[in-house]
């Protein structure tokens, strides 16, 4: 074997070493091969290896095979790329990624995020009044939560100065809801039935 073939030789044991440990055992295998027979002949042969071309020939072939058991070996011995360990961790036996959360229940404001909520209710005797006379919400999407367990109907109607914004449904002894974008500033809610406003069934709703 002449040092152009072993040129030739290193890139192609370095290839095959990204697979299996085939080439670095040939390499080590030519390289104890080449020892032997250098000692075998050094020792039968006196004027061995025939003056300096025979020395740096000698020379350059043992680097050679030198340089080439240990790139096999570095090859050989390269860490699996990462994306293996994210398939091992999706394959079955493996860590299970995290399950997303589930998505958020009711009314949706703007941007995906849930619409504040204001609860008000009427009074369950049938007297004509909210159970509170104020409340607040966040500036957006306001869901206003109406129930009226007394027989007597009511809503929820939300205004600001001389205009309403929005009303629940007239309702009596059930739940109702309707949801509107308020800005910031004071509004009012009361009942719209009949004379329950006059009678005090109203309250204040701050936003913010």
């Amino acid at each position: 074997m002449g040092l152009a073939d072993l040129h030739a030789l290193v890139p192609v044991l370095a290839a095959a070493g990204e697979k299996s440990k085939t080439a670095f055992y040939i390499a080590g295998a030519v390289l104890a091969a080449w020892a032997v027979v250098v000692s075998v002949v050094g020792v039968t042969r006196p004027g061995f290896p025939g003056g300096i071309p025979g020395q740096r020939a000698v020379i350059g072939v043992s680097v050679l095979l030198v340089a080439t058991t240990v790139t096999t070996a570095i090859v050989t011995a390269s860490k699996p790329p990462k994306s293996s360990e994210a398939q091992a961790k999706a394959a079955p036996g493996g860590v299970p990624a995290k399950a997303p959360p589930p998505p958020l229940a009711g009314p949706q404001a703007k941007g995906g995020q849930p619409a504040a909520g204001v609860a008000l209710a009427a009074d369950p005797s049938g007297q004509l009044k909210y159970d509170v006379t104020s409340a607040t919400a966040k500036a957006g999407s306001v869901k206003i939560d109406f129930t009226n367990n007394s027989p007597v109907p009511h809503n929820v109607t939300i205004q600001q100065g001389s205009k309403n914004i929005t009303a629940t449904p007239t309702i009596s002894q059930s739940k109702t809801t309707v949801t509107a974008q308020l800005k910031p500033g004071t509004y009012t809610f009361y009942c719209s039935v009949d004379a329950h406003r006059q009678a005090g069934m109203m309250g204040t709703l701050t936003v913010s």
